[in-house]
């Protein structure tokens, strides 16, 4: 059974563990699903100076840890090579325009290239030397991760039997929005792992789309923390770390947040567009357990126990999901 802090869910079932009315899916909702709007617990944070936009250029050691820088580069179609080029590191996506990949490895200097467009995502591996050149009359955006993934310390940040090497075979890039989008009750997600790509210490990825006045359940990834870059429109995204009080961070374009692994968190749109969020893991695979999928999987008086909480708590919660 996975592990879960008790204090942070008795915070959200609430004392009595009362329901609450019907949740944005259209369906009644647990507890846990006001208490993120009671600003009195938690701790709102708003985008200060140089958070917000996309004005930002690099970010080294965001949020103290100190292998993890992200990039943001904007390509002009000019004449300026300083300005039409830059070099391709990690892993990354394309926001908008289109740019050139071009990739030498190998001790024989072998070449290889690729044409990406807005919405496609790319892993250069560490041995290559790469770089990006702007395509087409509106040049190119796009972002970059640095910092290849976590040490894996735990049964579930073990590999799912993937042999790491692909050698430099395999693609490039990955059309992440041409791939067909899962779709739930909040919006949608698509998700890319490692396998998709040549390089061996590719991550994997996640492209989250919330409709407005919507929230994704609470979850965990309990194999890596979560990188979080927002892409387009408004929300929030409210942490709750174990032992402590909830956290709730106002999301605008261009924000970089992050997320410790196992820690639980959920996004809300509150805003009238798409909030538009691009998740990225430091694993090879992608891996999430929300609330009610655990809720689902385990018996309540096993839930109950875990939890320090009564097994009808846990049986209505069971219903409501």
């Amino acid at each position: 059974m996975a592990s879960f802090d008790h204090r942070v869910i008795q915070r959200l079932f609430g004392l009595n563990g009362s329901m609450a009315e019907p949740s944005s899916e259209g369906r009644p909702g647990p507890f846990w699903a006001t208490r993120f709007r009671d600003r009195a617990r938690c701790r709102v944070r708003s985008p200060g100076a140089g958070t917000e936009g996309w004005a930002w250029s690099e970010r080294v050691a965001p949020y103290g840890v100190p292998d993890v820088r992200v990039e943001h580069h904007h390509l002009g179609a000019g004449s300026d090579e300083g300005a039409s080029r830059c070099k391709a590191r990690g892993w990354g996506m394309v926001i908008s325009g289109s740019a050139r990949l071009e990739m030498a490895y190998g001790s024989l200097g072998d070449h290889r290239h690729d044409m990406l467009e807005a919405g496609d995502v790319w892993s250069v591996p560490a041995d290559a030397e790469a770089s990006f050149h702007a395509h087409g009359p509106s040049g190119a955006s796009l972002i970059a991760f640095i910092g290849g993934r976590e040490t894996q310390d735990n049964a579930l940040g073990e590999p799912w039997g993937r042999e790491d090497s692909y050698g430099h075979k395999g693609a490039l890039r990955h059309g992440l929005l041409s791939q067909e989008a899962e779709r739930t009750g909040w919006g949608s997600i698509r998700v890319v792992e490692a396998d998709v790509f040549s390089d061996p210490d590719a991550l994997s990825a996640a492209f989250v789309e919330i409709m407005p006045d919507c929230r994704t359940d609470l979850h965990w990834h309990l194999n890596t923390a979560v990188w979080q870059i927002c892409i387009e429109g408004t929300g929030l995204l409210t942490q709750l770390a174990s032992g402590h009080r909830g956290e709730v961070t106002r999301l605008a374009p261009g924000m970089v947040c992050h997320v410790p692994r196992g820690e639980g968190y959920h996004l809300r749109n509150d805003g009238e567009t798409t909030l538009t969020v691009l998740e990225i893991f430091r694993s090879d695979h992608y891996h999430d357990l929300s609330l009610p999928q655990w809720l689902a999987a385990a018996s309540p008086e096993a839930i109950a126990a875990h939890l320090c909480v009564d097994v009808g708590t846990i049986a209505r919660l069971s219903r409501a999901g």
